[in-house]
């Protein structure tokens, strides 16, 4: 039973130990914001903080649409290849077919 009572003391002991140390990070915590500067300043963070996020949400949408304007233009473009291509192999067929000899 002693034993039990002396680990309970030395529990209490730690825990409040524990709860000085979180006490002074607490009230350190304040003394460092206490200034109007250092507020300021994280709101300017906080501003910039937001600022890159929008930025970033921009950029990411204008990087689609050029990779979508991207694949239209390669789609077009494609097309009119093979358009190009039908109408060279026509000529082709019709050059190919006049210069056959002509049987009387």
């Amino acid at each position: 039973m002693e034993s039990a009572i002396g680990h309970l003391e030395q529990s209490v002991q730690k825990a409040d130990g524990k709860l000085d140390m979180i006490a002074w990070q607490i009230d350190a915590f304040e003394k460092a914001f206490e200034e109007p500067e250092d507020e300021i300043s994280v709101l300017r963070l906080l501003h910039s903080v937001h600022q890159v996020t929008k930025d970033y949400q921009n950029l990411r949408q204008e990087i689609l649409e050029v990779q979508q304007l991207q694949k239209q233009l390669s789609d077009s473009l494609r097309a009119q290849l093979t358009q190009v291509h039908g109408h060279f192999n026509l000529l082709r067929n019709k050059i190919v077919g006049q210069t056959k000899p002509q049987l009387k």
